[in-house]
């Protein structure tokens, strides 16, 4: 989505109904991959963030070419399109990765929080 919460390219005011703008891009996205692409370089794979308030891209050149660098990792990584009949098998294949990578970090923060708790730091 982009700044206004809105699937990319669209600049409309008004809400948007998301099921109705179904995903066709399945990109296989690691915690490794996610900080690559997040701008605050989280790993958490469900929420990449390719720029915030503090790094507007516009702002000045810096921000600009950490955004494009951004963006570059992300047009290099391999894509499986729901469109393309050949790629749907792929497409499911990925989509079952991101869900496992996904568990594989909230077990880990639950190991984190886990662990502060104990410690009386949580």
């Amino acid at each position: 989505m982009n700044r206004n919460y809105k699937p990319l390219g669209f600049s409309c005011g008004g809400y948007v109904h998301y099921g109705e703008f179904p995903v066709l891009l399945n990109i296989r996205v690691t915690q490794r991959t996610a900080s690559k692409l997040s701008v605050a370089e989280c790993c958490d794979p469900r929420r990449i963030y390719l720029y915030d308030d503090g790094c507007i891209p516009t702002a000045n050149s810096k921000t600009w070419l950490r955004y494009q660098a951004r963006l570059l990792h992300l047009a290099k990584l391999r894509h499986y399109s729901d469109d393309e009949h050949h790629e749907r098998a792929e497409a499911e294949i990925v989509r079952a990765g991101n869900l496992k990578e996904v568990k594989r970090f909230e077990s880990m923060q639950a190991m984190v929080r886990e662990h502060l708790a104990k410690r009386g730091l949580a």
